[in-house]
């Protein structure tokens, strides 16, 4: 499957070494990531990568400055597919209405009932072809050098290089 996804230049690095890239906990999404890692049943994972797919909509523009496209030929069984706009709610969802460490249940309010919640978590862990999604978002657990294609970045503005200079000497 081809994944295209933003990344940061240290990920490209850490891909043109050798080395496999795993994402780090996000703490700020963590409860949203937590769940999204039970509900698709990611073993190796601490926070998802996301991607989408070439041909298809993508969920994201690429206009964080020091991003790096990446296009990945990942293997099908790495690639676990949901839809973005779904995600988007279960996201605002569990951010917004779920207790810290249960992201299965919503706490009564006036915008998302325990039955549109189970909707969504349902419609998540549903795996269907890419066809028969509106925006397919590409989930991997990490990335490895071998499914990497091809990589093209913006130039990196004189900040983001003199950080970029500070943190690979």
């Amino acid at each position: 499957m081809i994944v295209k996804t933003y990344q940061s230049h240290v990920v490209l690095e850490t891909l043109q070494n050798g080395q496999n890239y795993y994402a780090r906990r996000n703490l700020g999404f963590d409860a949203a990531y937590q769940g999204l890692i039970h509900l698709l049943g990611l073993q190796h994972c601490v926070s998802p990568i996301f991607g989408y797919l070439k041909g298809h909509k993508g969920c994201t523009d690429g206009k964080i400055s020091s991003s790096v496209l990446l296009t990945l030929n990942v293997p099908d069984e790495c690639v676990w597919l949901t839809e973005y706009n779904v995600w988007a709610d279960y996201m605002y969802c569990v951010m917004h209405y779920t207790r810290p460490h249960n992201y299965t249940h919503v706490i009564p309010n006036e915008e998302y009932s325990q039955r549109r919640f189970d909707a969504l978590q349902k419609n998540l862990k549903e795996q269907r072809s890419p066809s028969h999604y509106e925006i397919p978002q590409a989930v991997m657990e990490s990335i490895k050098p071998e499914w990497l294609i091809s990589a093209s970045s913006k130039p990196l503005s004189p900040l983001h290089r003199f950080v970029h200079q500070l943190f690979n000497r």
